[in-house]
């Protein structure tokens, strides 16, 4: 019987269904566990990506490498990256392309089968540049895609089909809607149109009316300005006989001003030789504070010295602290495991004295009993 009839239910024996059944679970169970090692495939080689987009940044700085994978389980990586370092000179001497040395081939199987190393490197892992961040993206979009593929069955794509069908249905009623009010729109522009054009005529209308105001207020405008000509002529004649009366009341405040420009003077050369003072006194005030100043800024100077050299020393000495520091942590950890196997060691002796010594008495007693009753059995 073919996989069609079996999905649309034909009659068949109850024990053919239980096999159908059967068949249909190992079938979804196998279907899974594929899924699931595609998936981890998938989630393998973005990790393999992350770790071969930093590596070129960690070959570039060994040092800092070492700092942070010594002590690890990654430790043998720093040693295959030391060895790389070494013959890299002879290598670029002879032209050999770096990708084909066996010391790189080495180090790129290392990393590429230990891809988590990329966690402890987040200061490069997240400063990546826009076209390795675009790669892994792609990459993850892949794994996301896959994992909606892969677990998609065949009563979600009918939903999702039926959805679609629904969108369709509404998107053509949305077209008719669309149909109808661009219909609207004609009809009302139309009758803004015709609206514009009525508003137009009375606008023309309107415009010759206010023409023949303009022209009557002109002329209302010219007989005023010929009146107002007419008193100009009398208020400049008046002006000009004012303008005589100020000329005279001018020469007196002149004639004054000068009188009081000097006293002015003589009070300005009082006032100038205080000034002058005053100023000698405000040099000498300045050339006292730059004096002190220098002082200071030397002994401020001095002063950075020193500390600099005290930070250069604590620094030397927080470099060794942090390997006493490490090496007593790695040293502690050893011990209080050793402890712990000795306790657990004595632990143990304890209980299997304990059974012995039950296990002896229980004997003594049970070989006590044995001998009465065989001397029961005698008499």
């Amino acid at each position: 019987m073919s996989l069609t009839e079996i999905m649309r239910g034909k009659s068949m024996p109850a024990e053919k269904k239980n096999d159908i059944k059967l068949a249909q679970h190992e079938f979804a169970t196998v279907r899974i566990v594929q899924i699931g090692c595609v998936l981890n495939v998938l989630a393998e080689a973005i990790e393999r990506v992350k770790i071969s987009l930093i590596m070129p940044k960690l070959l570039e700085h060994p040092a800092h490498m070492a700092k942070i994978l010594n002590g690890t389980k990654y430790e043998r990586a720093v040693h295959l990256v030391e060895s790389f370092v070494r013959r890299r000179e002879f290598i670029l001497r002879e032209k050999r392309p770096p990708l084909m040395d066996h010391g790189i081939i080495q180090i790129i199987d290392f990393f590429q089968r230990n891809s988590r190393i990329y966690i402890l490197f987040p200061s490069y892992y997240n400063h990546m540049s826009d076209n390795e961040k675009k790669l892994l993206n792609a990459f993850e979009m892949l794994y996301d895609l896959a994992k909606d593929r892969l677990y998609r069955t065949s009563t979600d794509a009918i939903a999702q089909e039926r959805q679609l069908h629904a969108m369709y249905k509404q998107n053509e009623v949305v077209k008719e809607q669309v149909e109808e009010l661009r219909k609207k729109i004609l009809d009302q522009k139309a009758a803004i149109r015709k609206r514009l054009e009525d508003k137009e005529a009375y606008l023309q209308n309107y415009e010759d009316l206010l023409m023949k105001k303009k022209r009557e207020k002109n002329e209302r405008i010219q007989k005023e300005v010929d009146r107002c000509t007419r008193l100009v002529k009398a208020n400049k004649k008046l002006s000009l006989e004012r303008q005589a009366e100020l000329e005279e009341q001018l020469q007196k405040t002149q004639n004054n001003y000068n009188l009081t420009t000097k006293n002015y003077l003589k009070q300005e050369k009082v006032f100038r030789e205080e000034k002058n003072k005053l100023i000698l006194q405000l040099q000498a005030i300045i050339k006292k504070y730059d004096h002190s100043i220098g002082e200071k800024m030397i002994e401020n100077m001095e002063l950075a010295e020193e500390h600099k050299k005290a930070k250069k020393v604590l620094d030397e000495y927080m470099i060794g602290f942090r390997k006493v520091e490490r090496v007593y942590k790695q040293v502690v950890v050893k011990r209080e495991e050793e402890e712990a196997r000795h306790r657990q060691h004595r632990v143990l002796l304890f209980a299997m004295n304990r059974a012995a010594i039950k296990i002896q008495k229980y004997w003594r007693k049970w070989k006590k009993h044995m001998r009465k009753k065989n001397r029961r059995n005698k008499n």
